[in-house]
């Protein structure tokens, strides 16, 4: 598992902030990413219907919490 000083992140996506000697956490809420039903909540927060949550792969929801929450940190 990838620190948040590497490239990488806990979570195992890339935010472009990150870089060597960063040792600040760039993500706005890690609990937010922690499970599938952690992700839900936070998209049903973000006004997404639940229809439409349903129809997500968990990439798709990373994604989405993602645009919404940490955008500057998308590639």
């Amino acid at each position: 598992m990838a620190s948040f000083t590497d490239k990488g992140n806990a979570f195992g996506f890339v935010d472009k902030r990150a870089g060597r000697g960063t040792s600040a956490s760039v993500v706005a809420t890690p609990a937010n990413y922690a499970s599938v039903g952690a992700l839900e909540t936070r998209l049903l927060a973000l006004g997404v219907a639940q229809a439409r949550i349903n129809q997500m792969t968990e990439n798709d929801m990373v994604y989405a919490v993602r645009l919404a929450d940490d955008a500057a940190g998308v590639r």
